[in-house]
């Protein structure tokens, strides 16, 4: 009898032992130990560290071995035999210099290529112990002090078992996959004491904010977009969760872009949300109720991935597109009360670089600032009822303008910000030689004392001598 326990028991052991132990990319170089693990499991982890892959739904095999900083094509050729594969490498740009690194991975049957389909991977999401933050699971960012150099890097990847998802040249900044069981807290709290890392933090994840009901929108709600005369090239850009192609918004729509998936084209928002905000930025729809003049281009991008979620990196690309692709405001309806020092300097980038950023409150009156609204170079846009703050509106000296936040069957700050980012943008094309500065100086001024921009101010405002 004690020898079957025993048995049982060893036989347990066994299974407990299946699965992926050790992943880690560096280059050209892999480390992988995995038992009796699933080859989608195996390649959903070079997907999590930024590898696009596809494979054929018919490739069914498990992979057991250990590659110790091997070769990664010798290492692949053994892990996805006998399946033909191809494997596609760039060498790319980063902040403390260029190195290689493998980008595809497509595995298919002999002369089934085409029935490689992408491999879906589940996004991971860990909240800290007191419920205040959410963040992506084993990942942190990190950006190195100015006497960095890439062997810092690789040291620091080598000493974390990390792997290099992605990097942002423009904001310093590498996106970093911790192995299995890392606790990303206690990891960042050892590298702030290293002297070569000038800021590292968690990857958080921002919500959009719940919609707030409001009048049902109808067709007619919807206005004619008019054609601005002049340049077309000044545009709002969007950063919200995707947009959905109608007639009224096409003749909008300057450019697309989805953040979340930078190689698909953006036309679909299971959200909704973006594609409000894109018709209030536009013009289509006015919360003052009346047709203002001429419309204004957007820049449609999708940051927030279709659960309604938006991490932190991806957030500082869609800045990165907004910058590149338009001279005109920024327009961001979300928040969050998490304070992030990197999306503070992205902030702050796009500043320097010119930009008008406008960002809701919230809409629940609690009166503690929400990012990045309350950040310096930001507009933090409250929704007024028409007189004063609406019930809802959160409130504090991180309010610089309060604007109508009912529109299109919503209601919210997430209105009111997109409707300023609006009226910027007129602004900015009537007045092409002020400086940001002075835009926002002439909105604030036009919004008064009381902070409230009315119907009557935004015309004077708008005026063109």
């Amino acid at each position: 009898m004690i020898k079957t326990i025993l048995f049982l028991l060893f036989c347990i052991v066994l299974v407990s032992n299946a699965g992926l132990y050790e992943f880690r990319l560096d280059q050209d170089r892999l480390w992988l130990t995995a038992q009796n693990e699933p080859l989608t499991t195996v390649l959903k982890t070079f997907a999590r560290a930024g590898v696009r892959v596809e494979i054929d739904p018919a490739v069914e095999q498990s992979v057991s071995g250990v590659w110790k900083n091997r070769d990664v094509e010798a290492a692949l050729k053994a892990i996805l035999s006998p399946n033909n594969y191809i494997l596609d490498w760039q060498r790319v740009p980063s902040p403390l210099g260029s190195f290689t690194r493998l980008t595809g991975i497509r595995v298919f049957r002999e002369g089934k290529a085409s029935a490689a389909r992408p491999l879906k991977t589940i996004r991971r999401i860990e909240t800290s112990l007191d419920g205040s933050r959410r963040f992506m699971a084993l990942e942190i960012l990190v950006g190195f002090g100015p006497n960095a150099s890439i062997t810092d890097l690789r040291a620091l990847l080598a000493r974390l078992g990390g792997t290099v998802i992605a990097n942002n040249t423009d904001l310093g900044i590498y996106r970093i996959l911790l192995p299995e069981g890392a606790n990303v807290i206690a990891i960042i709290d050892e590298l702030k004491r290293d002297e070569s890392i000038l800021l590292v933090e968690p990857n958080y994840i921002v919500d959009l904010p719940d919609p707030l009901p409001a009048k049902a929108a109808t067709q007619k709600d919807l206005l004619p977009w008019k054609t601005p005369s002049g340049d077309n090239s000044l545009a709002v850009s969007v950063l919200d969760s995707g947009l959905t192609p109608s007639d009224s918004i096409n003749a909008a729509v300057l450019s697309a872009y989805d953040a979340t998936n930078p190689e698909a084209p953006l036309v679909a928002d299971p959200v909704g949300h973006g594609t409000l905000m894109a018709q209030l930025a536009a013009g289509l729809l006015d919360p003052y109720g009346s047709s203002v003049g001429e419309g204004v281009p957007v820049i449609a991008i999708k940051a927030f991935a279709d659960d309604g979620a938006a991490d932190s990196f991806t957030l500082m690309k869609a800045i990165n597109h907004a910058v590149e692709n338009s001279e005109g405001p920024i327009s961001l309806s979300w928040g969050t009360e998490t304070h992030s020092e990197f999306i503070e300097r992205a902030m702050i980038y796009a500043s320097a670089q010119g930009r008008l950023i406008f960002a809701a409150v919230g809409n629940k009156n609690t009166g503690k600032p929400m990012y990045p609204a309350a950040y310096p170079n930001v507009i933090g846009v409250a929704a007024s009822d028409g007189t004063d703050y609406a019930e809802y509106s959160n409130r504090g000296d991180f309010v610089d303008i309060i604007a109508p936040g009912s529109a299109g069957g919503s209601q919210g700050t997430s209105v009111a910000t997109a409707a300023l980012s609006h009226i910027a943008a007129k602004y900015q094309r009537i007045h092409p030689k002020e400086t940001p500065e002075e835009i926002i100086q002439a909105l604030k001024k036009a919004a008064g004392a009381d902070k409230i921009l009315t119907q009557a101010e935004v015309a004077r405002l708008l005026k063109k001598e």
